[in-house]
């Protein structure tokens, strides 16, 4: 994902030269989601990590939908049978590698940013967003969270769901 953002510009320029490359944004569903807020907060990333960014990804913003954006709160609740676990390596390496790949942890990072989640979400709960936006907002950073009734975790996803078209507006917004 980093060495994908590191590329884009040059991308962009040369395959897109009528693209304004200022009006990126990051989009992701569920693990997507949680890669699209990693990226855009590794200016955030500790110093020593390889993956840090000396300034943040040139992005107008981030749009994630149903992310896995909270990690300790995401493996307390056991999401997608324990995906945050595995993503760290395992108990013995979870609290150490925290720092390094939870947004929670990232914050702020001065880029827009809007959470789209179903209510009735059984994969990736409500809480997850909520906890995520609560952590920014102790950050000083307002976190859009835009919460759809009767809607679970794919048809964010579906094109032909009526929620992808409130993602594609949410997106609209913030290029715009």
């Amino acid at each position: 994902m980093a060495a994908a953002l590191d590329a884009l510009p040059a991308l962009v320029r040369e395959h897109l030269p009528q693209a304004d490359p200022r009006r990126t944004v990051l989009t992701g569903h569920s693990a997507g989601g949680h890669l699209a807020l990693w990226a855009a907060a590794r200016h955030v990333l500790p110093a020593g990590s390889p993956w840090h960014a000396g300034r943040p990804t040139p992005l107008r913003g981030v749009v994630a939908l149903a992310p896995i954006a909270d990690l300790a709160l995401a493996d307390e609740l056991g999401v997608c049978g324990g995906a945050a676990r595995q993503l760290l390596g395992g108990a013995e390496l979870f609290d150490g590698r925290r720092p390094y790949a939870d947004p929670a942890l990232l914050l702020p990072t001065g880029i827009a940013t809007t959470l789209v989640q179903g209510r009735d979400d059984v994969e990736v709960p409500q809480a997850v967003a909520e906890a995520y936006a609560d952590a920014a907002a102790r950050a000083g950073e307002v976190v859009g969270v835009t919460l759809l009734e009767d809607v679970g975790h794919y048809p964010l996803i579906d094109p032909a769901a009526d929620a992808c078209a409130v993602v594609a507006e949410e997106i609209a917004q913030l290029a715009w």
